[in-house]
């Protein structure tokens, strides 16, 4: 089958790769519909984490049920289903307790020896082990352009907004207008939160803030401290999110919140360091919350729910749709920042 792989840094290809099979008696083959490019893969395009050459890419997915195994009871050939980007057993303590990004067998598709292995999801098909727990069904009502988001991004979002624990009162500054930042605003809107800046130094990301209903804000043309500032009386922002993963970001929604606020980390750090002042957090009583992997079994239900009836709809992020043989092109679309996500048809 065609998958889209890992060359060298900075480089992929689509080609030939082994079709997959079961494995075990858990699994399911799917044929993906839809794909999209993340914000997550250009990590790996660029080496940020181990990838080796040949690796299949890609972590979101929308399609149909092929094949299962034996043991799978929650979905049969011919469903359509969304994938969970992280994968988990579903059994462990840590799923059993709501932590399913925490599992003990916790895996990423197309992430490399970071996600153990598991080959991604720029391909016609993939293989997913634990389909009880790792696939959801679509509604019919839901397109799959919409559904592919369900699987990574927006639910991501979604908890990342959740974790600020803000309230229609409150002001929350995202950082960041790319796919994470974008459906975290997006979320905060939809769960009621009236006043939300989103916060980046691109125009063409920055234009679709009033899509998610937020207020946009060029941190290049104006400080976001002193905008923050302003909006709430000079006592800053009750929340910030940074959704980038870049050390300036989480510096800038530290200090952008008020005494006892709160920042939610959703960006991707791998071996970034940062200095913390203790004593200037201690006495502000910052509530500093990463948000890791995101346990995507644990919202996803109630984001397709909304999807379904559009008081979430992450379609104006889409910028590109591509075939699978054009996913280079949309990686380097990506990667410089001329779209805003790229969905591929296998």
């Amino acid at each position: 089958m065609r998958a889209v792989v890992f060359v060298e840094p900075g480089k992929v290809a689509v080609t030939d790769v082994p079709a997959p099979t079961l494995v075990e008696p858990t699994d399911a083959l799917v044929r993906v519909t839809r794909s999209a490019i993340c914000g997550s893969d250009l990590h790996f395009l660029h080496a940020k984490t181990p990838t080796a050459p040949g690796e299949v890419l890609g972590h979101e997915a929308v399609g149909v049920v092929e094949d299962v195994g034996g043991a799978v009871g929650s979905v049969r050939p011919g469903d359509r289903v969304v994938v969970s980007f992280a994968v988990a057993c579903g059994a462990c303590w840590f799923c059993a307790h709501g932590q399913t990004n925490l599992c003990e067998h916790a895996a990423v598709f197309g992430a490399g020896p970071f996600g153990g292995g598991l080959p991604g999801t720029q391909a016609e098909a993939v293989r997913v082990p634990w389909a009880d727990v790792n696939l959801l069904s679509v509604p019919s009502a839901v397109d799959d352009e919409r559904a592919v988001f369900v699987g990574d991004v927006l639910t991501t979002g979604f908890h990342a907004a959740s974790l600020t624990g803000a309230d229609a009162r409150d002001v929350v500054g995202v950082f960041g207008a790319g796919p994470v930042g974008w459906c975290a605003a997006a979320s905060l809107r939809a769960l009621g939160v009236e006043r939300v800046f989103l916060l980046d130094r691109e125009p063409a990301r920055l234009a679709l803030a009033d899509a998610a209903g937020a207020m946009p804000l060029h941190v290049g043309e104006r400080s976001a401290e002193s905008a923050l500032a302003d909006a709430t009386g000079d006592r800053g922002a009750d929340a910030a999110i940074d959704a980038v993963g870049a050390t300036d970001a989480y510096a800038a929604a530290t200090t952008v919140v008020r005494r006892g606020g709160r920042v939610v980390v959703a960006g991707v750090y791998a071996g970034e360091t940062v200095e913390l002042q203790l004593g200037v957090a201690w006495a502000r009583a910052l509530d500093i919350r990463f948000t890791g992997i995101c346990p995507v079994h644990r919202e996803w239900q109630e984001v397709m729910r909304r999807v379904e009836t559009r008081s979430l709809d992450p379609l104006p992020l889409v910028s590109d749709r591509l075939s699978l043989d054009e996913a280079p092109i949309g990686y380097e679309r990506f990667d410089r920042r001329l779209a805003t996500k790229v969905l591929i048809e296998p």
